[in-house]
């Protein structure tokens, strides 16, 4: 029996580790494509947009290893009955039970791993993910230099130059409006300016050459004032030019473990009407740190009999089918979370009873299936293409 085991669970990993990856490739994908556009135009270090990617690959991972373990247990169970193994096995007297068994373990293991996961990873690179991008958004877009264009990046100045020379950062014939001082607006023209950025002061330092400063007084019409000069350095300040870390001592709900939220749930509880949703929006989260991970048990009861049905769809349906009973299992826990933030449902009965539905229905397959009541023969998805005529 050792020996089955052995044959089963090798059964089992390749097309997991296949599955994980591509899940994980499509939800990382779709993140980059949504997010990648608003930090680019940043000028942000590379190592920065890794490491931002790199700290929400944790929620993915949480998402993808239930979601892999459905398809590869469809996938496994597809293959050993489109090749009759599992026909021969049970004529050997050897159960579906007794074929689930190892899947049974490994989604049990990785149960586990994952409720260690979501208590003491998760929450950390959820927690330094938010902060990163607090810190990303603060930062200002890099200057960029057009020719003929107002330049609007820098607050309170806005510049134009008829020519630039975008290697030398020198501007030609150029003019800067400068309203950081609101009582003597100044406009400042030159015939050339070099333009370097000075990152201890966060400012922008202007040689000008042969250029003139004129200045008005908002309140005094009368008040007019032209400068004329040969060299003068001008300093822009450019605040948030440069991307700096900061560290944030909040943290939300889904920045702490399951015994973090218990301990402020504790805390809140002394003024329940009060924290009534705040309560809720915590156990939501402590329920979700466990249900989620469960569901790798659940997907096992769900893949086996469903493999055993479609197997002769091979990947297509396996992915199909895994597609459609996540969705299902997602729109059940997305919805249970809404109700049980408003109150309507208790936050444990919300997150949990998509894994008692699938698990009943994974049940009922399972007991059907050893029954050998081919019910699901009769969907186009399901018949045999080989059928007699």
């Amino acid at each position: 029996m050792k020996i089955i085991h052995r044959y089963l669970l090798l059964e089992f990993v390749p097309p997991f580790f296949y599955a994980f990856g591509l899940i994980t490739m499509i939800i990382l994908l779709n993140l980059i494509v949504q997010t990648l556009g608003k930090i680019a135009g940043k000028g942000l270090d590379p190592f920065i947009i890794a490491e931002f990617f790199f700290l929400n690959l944790a929620w993915i991972v949480a998402l993808a290893v239930p979601m892999a373990v459905l398809m590869a247990t469809l996938m496994a169970f597809g293959r050993l009955s489109a090749d009759n193994e599992v026909t021969a096995l049970r004529a050997a007297g050897v159960g579906l039970w007794q074929l689930i068994g190892p899947y049974l373990a490994v989604g049990v293991l990785l149960c586990w791993g994952l409720i260690e996961f979501n208590n003491r990873v998760l929450p950390e690179f959820n927690h330094r993910a938010r902060v990163l991008m607090s810190d990303i958004h603060r930062k200002r877009p890099t200057l960029t230099l057009q020719e003929g264009m107002f330049i609007f990046d820098l607050p309170h100045y806005v510049l134009w130059a008829r020519r630039i020379d975008q290697e030398a950062s020198r501007l030609y014939d150029l003019v800067i409006y400068d309203e950081s001082n609101s009582r003597y607006p100044t406009m400042v023209s030159a015939e050339q300016g070099d333009l370097s950025f000075v990152a201890e002061d966060e400012t922008f330092h202007l040689e000008l050459t042969q250029g003139e400063i004129h200045r008005e007084d908002a309140r005094d019409p009368d008040f007019y004032q032209r400068t004329r000069f040969d060299r003068s350095l001008l300093r822009l300040s450019a605040p948030n030019m440069v991307f700096e870390h900061q560290e944030s001592g909040y943290r939300s709900d889904r920045e702490m473990s399951a015994p973090q939220m218990w301990q402020q749930v504790q805390e809140m509880k002394k003024e329940p009407d009060k924290n009534r949703r705040r309560i809720n929006a915590f156990l939501v989260e402590i329920h979700k740190k466990y249900s989620i991970p469960m569901a790798c048990i659940v997907f096992v009861l769900i893949g086996a009999p469903l493999g055993v049905r479609a197997h002769r769809g091979g990947i297509g349906v396996a992915a199909s089918l895994s597609v459609l009973f996540f969705l299902v299992y997602w729109a059940f826990l997305i919805g249970g979370e809404d109700l049980a933030d408003r109150g309507l449902v208790t936050p444990a009965m919300a997150m949990w009873s998509p894994n008692l539905l699938l698990g009943a229905i994974g049940f009922f397959l399972i007991l059907r299936t050893t029954r050998e009541i081919r019910f699901l023969d009769r969907l186009p998805l399901f018949q045999r293409r080989n059928r007699p005529k």
